[in-house]
């Protein structure tokens, strides 16, 4: 079976989810901390290529709401702290929010993309878990947005 081929923002993707796991494990997910992390990543990544646009906007938006975005992910996971996930779970979890809930994308393209990372990168079963947080986030957000077409 032939590999599909990433687009840019797929690549992006990756790219700020690298950027925020970096900083997860290394204890630097302070404001502070991480956008100087990203300003290092736009120079040069673990991957050797510069994080872009696109994913820098996605770790500077985890890195300025990260609060709201651990609370909102912990309000949609219910029975799982963020502490009790694994590491590669929680930072998709967290790029995924910050670009529902600050980068206006469209939860039919970041649902089925951070999935796509969770099988790539995580397991079988992070994929179902991945997808059902990132759905009732945006079922929380298109609520406190007041959008009467949330999906159910």
């Amino acid at each position: 079976m032939a590999k599909k081929k990433s687009s840019a923002r797929s690549r992006q993707r990756h790219r700020a989810l690298d950027v925020v796991f970096e900083a997860d494990e290394r204890g630097l997910l302070d404001e502070e901390n991480l956008l100087a992390l990203l300003s290092e990543r736009q120079k040069v990544s673990t991957a050797q290529v510069p994080i872009g646009d696109f994913g820098s906007d996605i770790v500077r938006a985890y890195a300025t709401n990260g609060d709201d975005i651990d609370t909102i992910i912990e309000a949609a996971s219910e029975d799982w702290a963020m502490h009790r996930m694994n590491s590669v779970d929680r930072n998709i979890l967290r790029c995924a929010a910050a670009e529902l809930m600050y980068c206006g994308t469209e939860r039919t393209f970041v649902v089925p993309e951070y999935a796509a990372l969770a099988r790539e990168l995580s397991t079988e079963r992070s994929v179902g878990f991945v997808m059902g947080i990132l759905n009732k986030i945006a079922d929380i957000r298109a609520r406190e947005l007041g959008d009467d077409t949330v999906a159910e």
